[in-house]
């Protein structure tokens, strides 16, 4: 893509998504254990309220890529449908 762009005198551009993995905001409630080492005294049996996605989350990849794809979208990128 870089020697493809050169060659041709377009301007490139990088976009750093990794973070846009973790801040997806989800769509459904989604209540995780306290981690070992982070438990509150005398609040052991409550759990922590998941408002950005995770890795470890089935939902993630496709919050994510929604994300994404809304962000291409409103600055006029269109799919490739090959």
């Amino acid at each position: 893509m870089i020697a493809l762009e050169n060659g041709r005198g377009w301007l490139l551009f990088q976009m750093d998504v990794k973070s846009a993995f973790l801040n997806g905001p989800l769509e459904k409630e989604v209540y995780v254990t306290q981690p070992h080492g982070f438990v509150k005294e005398g609040s052991k049996e409550k759990v922590y309220r998941l408002k950005k996605a995770l890795y470890d989350l089935k939902q993630t990849p496709r919050v994510s890529n929604k994300q994404i794809d809304a962000f291409m979208l409103e600055r006029e990128f269109k799919k490739c449908l090959v």
